[in-house]
C-alpha cells in the first residue's frame, strides 16, 4: 500500500507552478559638479563726528563677511559711492552737503580700497570657505559749515572670482 500526504503533494504541486525566477542588475553613478561660487555681506561704516567742524581724523571699520567653495580665488572690490568727485568718496546728505571720506585696506589707511587688481585685496578660500575682510574709514577733516542730518552714501562691494 502506498501512502501520500496531502501536505507534500500541495507543496510539489505549487512549486510546479511558480514561474522562473529571473535576476537582473545595472549601476548607478551619483555625481554632482561643485561650481565656484561666493557671496558677500556687508555691514554699515558709522562714523562719529560729534566733535564737529575740523576734527580730524575721524576714523571707522566695518566687517565684510565672505563665503565662498573652498579653494576658490576671489578679489573683493569696491566702488567708488555714488556721490563720489573723481577719486574722492563723499557722503551727501539731503541739503546737498558733503563730507568727503576715504575706504583702505589696511589699519594704517594707506592703501585705498578700490576695484581690479591691486586696487582690491585678494582671497581664497580656505577650510570652510568663510572669512571676513575689514574695511578701514576714514575722514580726514570733518568740513566746517555743515547742515544737520544723516550724510550717507552707497558704495557697491563686489566679488570676482
Amino acid at each position: 500500500m502506498v501512502s501520500i500526504r496531502s501536505g507534500s503533494l500541495l507543496w510539489a504541486l505549487g512549486a510546479a507552478c511558480l514561474p522562473a525566477v529571473a535576476h537582473a542588475q545595472a549601476t548607478l553613478t551619483p555625481t554632482v559638479e561643485v561650481i565656484d561660487g561666493c557671496t558677500v555681506l556687508t555691514a554699515e561704516m558709522a562714523f562719529d563726528i560729534s566733535a564737529g567742524a575740523g576734527a580730524g581724523p575721524v576714523d571707522s571699520t566695518t566687517q565684510i563677511d565672505i563665503e565662498c567653495t573652498r579653494l576658490a580665488l576671489f578679489r573683493v572690490d569696491m566702488d567708488r559711492g555714488s556721490n563720489a568727485n573723481g577719486t574722492q568718496r563723499r557722503m551727501r546728505n539731503g541739503s546737498g552737503d558733503f563730507i568727503p571720506y576715504g575706504i583702505f585696506r589696511n589699519t594704517a589707511r594707506t592703501q585705498t580700497w578700490g576695484s581690479g587688481s591691486g586696487n582690491a585685496p585678494l582671497g581664497i578660500a580656505w577650510g570652510r570657505g568663510r572669512g571676513s575682510m575689514t574695511a578701514y574709514g576714514r575722514i580726514a577733516s570733518v568740513p566746517a559749515n555743515l547742515t544737520p542730518g544723516v550724510y550717507e552714501d552707497i558704495v557697491t562691494v563686489s566679488i570676482t572670482f
